[in-house]
């Protein structure tokens, strides 16, 4: 038999390891499997097991502020949040999101003569790094913009990065000489390739309320961008910041306001500024589907004889998530 001061020393040895565990899990520290030291051929374990009566450790009560994620922190098609600000910024890994979406000219003089399709796609690579691609069109396709690239989390839910190669054209509807109707043409602007930098951004205020800015920033041009034959946007960067504010009444329903400022070529003239600014509205009745409805006034500081409101377009779309 082992001499009295032996099992005692053991016994202390219990207790050290026992509140060193308890204060490594307060700290937040994940548990991890270990083999345990190997038991007494008789199964004595100084009365704290079930062979000498004694009760299983209470369980640790779920923490109440957690969020609602599966184990490991991630989210699943399953488990992917209705409400638009609880959504992570990155697409989780394996899950694809598809948008298709139907736009129409609602300015003054070219009301529904003209409509745009759109095809956009996120995908999962991991958690906190995604794919993006899509292409998107106006004017009957006389001004589209196809683009691919990928975000990914600087800051993870908080921050992103995101960088897009970009093949874009712009088009300006072209009214009659004789009536000022619109004519059914559109001006075109020759093709331009640039890359896209953003750095998404979202505070959520509150659970229904967060600040979002920053999905563009700047684009560096690779060509020129030229009209009527003139050149009309340089070899030069382009700033393009936005800023907006993103609401979650209910889960199922999310409203977000969101403005640009373009300044083609760093060009803070007064006459080269343009403002675009658009509202959305999304309805979500589950994890796989949104269908929302865009309202956007091209420019709310267009040139002198025009008004705010005069530019209009409406686009409607559809969304879902594929995957698992």
């Amino acid at each position: 038999m082992l001499p009295s001061f032996s099992r005692g020393l053991r016994l202390a040895l219990v207790l050290v390891l026992s509140v060193g565990h308890v204060a490594w899990q307060g700290l937040g520290h994940p548990a991890h499997a270990q083999a345990g030291p190997d038991d007494d051929e008789d199964g004595d374990d100084d009365g704290k097991g079930k062979a000498d009566g004694g009760e299983e450790e209470d369980q640790p009560e779920e923490d109440k502020d957690q969020p609602k994620v599966t184990a490991g922190g991630l989210f699943t098609l399953q488990t992917y949040p209705v409400s638009e600000i609880l959504r992570p910024l990155t697409m989780t890994q394996h899950i694809t999101q598809l948008r298709v979406g139907l736009g129409t000219d609602l300015s003054d003089k070219g009301a529904f003569d003209s409509f745009g399709i759109s095809l956009e796609g996120i995908h999962g690579y991991t958690d906190n790094f995604s794919i993006i691609g899509g292409l998107t069109d106006a004017y009957n396709f006389a001004q589209f913009s196809a683009y691919a690239g990928f975000e990914g989390a600087l800051v993870y839910d908080l921050v992103d990065i995101r960088l897009a190669a970009n093949l874009h054209r712009f088009a300006v509807p072209r009214p009659d000489t004789a009536t000022g109707l619109p004519s059914g043409d559109y001006d075109k602007t020759g093709l331009q390739f640039s890359v896209d930098l953003g750095f998404p951004f979202r505070y959520a205020i509150k659970p229904e309320i967060a600040i979002v800015a920053l999905q563009t920033l700047i684009s560096f041009d690779f060509n020129a961008g030229k009209f009527n034959g003139m050149e009309i946007n340089k070899i030069k960067p382009d700033l393009n910041p936005s800023v907006g504010i993103a609401l979650n009444p209910v889960p199922v329903l999310s409203v977000v306001a969101l403005a640009q400022l373009r300044i083609p070529d760093f060009d803070t003239a007064a006459d080269k500024l343009q403002v675009p600014l658009t509202g959305r509205v999304e309805f979500s009745p589950n994890q796989k589907w949104d269908v929302g409805l865009e309202f956007t006034l091209l420019n709310v500081k267009p040139p002198e004889g025009q008004k705010a409101t005069d530019n209009r377009f409406l686009n409607l779309f559809v969304q879902t998530r594929i995957g698992k």
